[in-house]
């Protein structure tokens, strides 16, 4: 089969690897498309402590089964689940496998999905209703890790949001907002085309935006964090939805002298990965202006370079072409 590696810092290629085999609880997927997303754009940098040389990228992963299993049956429309958990810490034994204490990723720690195949935990896919088009549902795992942000964030629809960073999980943060009925909605970006799309999705970019009870960080980067306190109404709730490398600086008296609540979010669980389903197969999310890009799988290597320059928003892998 054909599949995109990473062979070390900048570089990516498509090669051909031996064709996944199913074995007890692991599945064989024919992968339809999948996503590039940060995390794969840190690793083509260098910059992921786990990933080695040789990995098969892309965790934003549709395709159908490729053999009955786990009940579904062949050729089923499925989006696999990319996270891995070890069943045995903690965490996982107190129903918080999302957040297992060796959580592994397909894609890092072993063959990813932007390949023409890849082999996954039955327990991971996740069958697709009739009517959501594969394309569309390769947005599912980023809007998963949104939804997930929304109902850790307490949001109700009477409050302003805020969303700090316009890439395509802030996108979504705002998108969902919108959907559960949130009116006031403003994002903060420096990046023209990034404010664009907010802009084209029907958001204010204020250049200073007011206060607000609820804000989203999407950026993980450690020039927001020391300020981002500053974006939160007195009493409000920072949800930091990006992952930030390591310890930044960020203003702990801020938080105790205004009471303000802070909330971590990694990943999903499956009633996210769900309500992500429904919110694409609606329509309440429109996908053409956050997928700016969809390319064969033989043209990866450029597509990485062109989200490495911060020309594209989101591109998707089609991986039955190239």
């Amino acid at each position: 089969m054909r599949a995109v590696q990473w062979g070390g810092a900048g570089v990516v290629s498509v090669a051909e690897k031996p064709a996944p085999a199913a074995s007890p609880g692991w599945a064989v997927v024919d992968v339809a498309y999948a996503g590039i997303c940060g995390t794969d754009l840190h690793i083509w940098q260098g910059l992921h402590p786990r990933a080695k040389p040789g990995v098969v990228l892309g965790h934003e992963i549709v395709g159908w089964t490729a053999a009955e299993t786990g009940g579904i049956a062949a050729g089923t429309p499925v989006f696999v689940n990319p996270s891995l958990s070890c069943g045995e810490c903690v965490p996982c034994r107190t129903d918080l496998s999302h957040i297992c204490d060796r959580l592994g990723l397909l894609g890092i720690d072993v063959p990813g999905g932007l390949a023409t195949q890849l082999a996954a935990p039955e327990g991971g896919l996740v069958a697709l209703p009739p009517g959501l088009d594969l394309h569309t549902a390769a947005l599912i795992e980023p809007t998963a890790v949104a939804s997930r942000a929304l109902r850790r964030s307490g949001v109700r629809p009477e409050d302003a949001v805020h969303v700090v960073g316009a890439g395509p999980i802030g996108l979504l943060v705002g998108l969902l907002a919108q959907a559960t009925g949130c009116s006031a909605i403003t994002f903060s970006e420096p990046i023209e085309h990034r404010a664009e799309a907010a802009r084209q999705l029907g958001f204010e970019v204020p250049a200073r935006p007011p206060q607000a009870p609820v804000v989203f960080d999407c950026t993980g980067h450690p020039a927001v964090s020391p300020g981002v306190t500053g974006a939160v109404a007195t009493g409000g709730t920072l949800v930091v939805v990006g992952i930030y490398p390591g310890s930044t600086p960020f203003d702990l008296q801020d938080v105790a002298f205004r009471e303000l609540d802070v909330v971590g979010t990694r990943t999903y669980e499956r009633p996210d990965i769900d309500a992500a389903v429904v919110a694409l197969a609606s329509g309440c999310i429109d996908p053409h202006v956050l997928i700016t890009s969809t390319v064969p799988l033989g043209d990866a290597a450029a597509a990485f370079e062109r989200l490495g320059s911060g020309l594209e928003l989101k591109v998707i892998i089609d991986a039955r072409k190239g």
